[in-house]
């Protein structure tokens, strides 16, 4: 099978349909089975082959998607980096990926290591005038499932990237346990506002394709104000928000919900706190919720509105093709109720590239996301931290979600990030960055903990800062938190 095949079923059906809407510029099904097609074969005359790995250095925009779905159809596999990042950068990653060739944007700036083909006007012109052969009218270079249709990276919020690979058979189930906890009926119009380099927005667009869904692109960078323009203007049904969006819209909703137009409103890529999921339930969307997954797994768990009473703390239960499990330091499954270390497997898991040593987190047919959870009795996920982050202090584990909660109930307080620093006397030191809505002593934060936390959980510095540093998928970024701890130590 070739998953890109099912889109361009159908556009047999509803060619007239809109598929892509991007500014001004619609594209209707009918015009993106074409475009796939001519790309594919534009590909093809520049000699890339089937199993060619094939990296968009592209933009938030229909090419990205239309590169990504022309490389799948023609047999390659699409290897989507982040256009931000510094050559120097992508070109690490086209030494160690063995990248055959870069889809980059007009402009940009040359990258070591493979040919560049710009996507420009003389591109589209000759992809618009490219002979589409029989085969890639109808069935596509890949008749194998076990072909690998993506290598995708995680978003590097705790570390350097890291790469998987997904077959199209791997990407086509991890879509279906989607389709589960997205629990959608007929048509609908998704605003897709995240970095299609990352797999929550990816993912979440192609999910709504094979759907045939209309998808609305717009740039990640935006207002308040204007999120809510947009989903009024494009009459938006269905979208997905990162945390820190989720908290610039509540710091401006009114006394009713905000966005009540939507059928489905998911928030992704980091867990909210408790009070958070309450407000947004009720000052933005009545079917407001929060869906958890991984770059390996794409999404496999929802916490929808009618368990936000009695299961605030989870991010909700699994899909029917994972299971998770909660497991001591051992592998040895724990009981219900019980902390370790979370671990996943299903049909729909990404798998490690072959040229590359097995990572720690790939063991025995299960991945381990590096989180510290449990599950209850019905499998809902509790998540209370990262196992990176866990720190130890006279013996006791310290997780940091534990003291962010904390902080971010006091009313003062808009985001906080904690951090474990080793001491002299070898034990993990609580650091705290706190970013408020009104100026506050770092006393009263400190006196704010002790109330609510047992001491050796108290942190032993408050930096108060004007925000926090996150990535481009708005996940906060403790790596740059990391070495702004050690400038202050310094």
């Amino acid at each position: 099978m070739n998953i890109v095949g099912i889109i361009l079923q159908l556009a047999k059906r509803q060619p007239h349909a809109p598929a892509l809407i991007e500014v001004a510029e619609e594209i209707t099904y009918g015009e993106l089975a074409r475009l796939v097609r001519g790309t594919a074969q534009h590909l093809i005359s520049l000699g890339v082959q089937p199993g060619d790995r094939v990296a968009l250095r592209l933009k938030d925009s229909s090419h990205h998607i239309i590169a990504m779905l022309a490389v799948a159809w023609m047999g390659g596999v699409a290897v989507p980096l982040d256009w931000r990042a510094k050559p120097a950068e992508c070109a690490r990653f086209i030494k160690d990926l063995g990248i055959t060739c870069v889809l980059t944007e007009p402009g940009a700036l040359p990258v070591e290591g493979a040919p560049s083909w710009v996507v420009d006007a003389h591109w589209h012109n000759a992809v618009a005038q490219a002979e589409v052969s029989a085969t890639l009218l109808e069935d596509g270079l890949l008749t194998d499932g076990d072909r690998v249709f993506m290598i995708s990276a995680t978003s590097g919020s705790t570390g350097a990237p890291k790469f998987t690979q997904m077959t199209h058979l791997q990407y086509y189930f991890a879509i279906t346990g989607m389709f589960e906890i997205m629990a959608l009926s007929g048509r609908h119009r998704f605003l897709c506002t995240s970095p299609l380099y990352y797999s929550g927005g990816r993912n979440s667009c192609i999910a709504h394709l094979l759907r045939g869904d209309c998808v609305v692109l717009y740039p990640s960078l935006f207002s308040a104000g204007e999120y809510v323009e947009l989903v009024r203007r494009h009459k938006i049904t269905a979208a997905v928000l990162v945390p820190t969006v989720v908290r610039q819209l509540l710091a401006t909703a009114p006394d009713k919900p905000l966005l009540p137009e939507l059928a489905a409103l998911f928030c992704s890529g980091a867990p909210l706190y408790p009070e958070e999921k309450r407000a947004a339930l009720r000052y933005l969307s009545p079917h407001f919720q929060e869906r958890y997954g991984t770059s390996e797994t794409l999404a496999i768990a929802v916490l929808r509105p009618e368990h936000f009473a009695d299961r605030m703390d989870s991010v909700g239960q699994p899909h029917a093709l994972i299971a998770a499990e909660v497991v001591d330091e051992d592998d040895m499954p724990l009981p219900i109720g019980q902390s370790g270390r979370l671990r996943l497997r299903g049909p729909g898991m990404a798998s490690p590239l072959p040229e590359q040593a097995v990572p720690v987190n790939f063991r025995n047919g299960w991945f381990y996301p590096g989180e510290i959870a449990y599950l209850d009795a019905e499998g809902f996920i509790f998540l209370q931290g990262r196992t990176s982050d866990v720190m130890i202090r006279s013996g006791a584990k310290i997780y940091p979600a534990e003291i962010e909660a904390v902080l971010t109930n006091h009313a003062a307080v808009a985001e906080a990030a904690v951090l474990g620093q080793r001491g002299a006397d070898n034990e993990d030191m609580v650091m705290a960055f706190i970013v408020t809505r009104v100026p506050v002593p770092a006393g009263e934060l400190l006196a704010h903990c002790r109330t609510h936390l047992t001491p050796h959980k108290i942190p032993r510095h408050i930096y108060l800062v004007e925000e926090l540093p996150k990535n481009t998928a708005g996940k906060i970024d403790k790596i740059a938190l990391a070495k702004t701890l050690q400038s202050e130590i310094k």
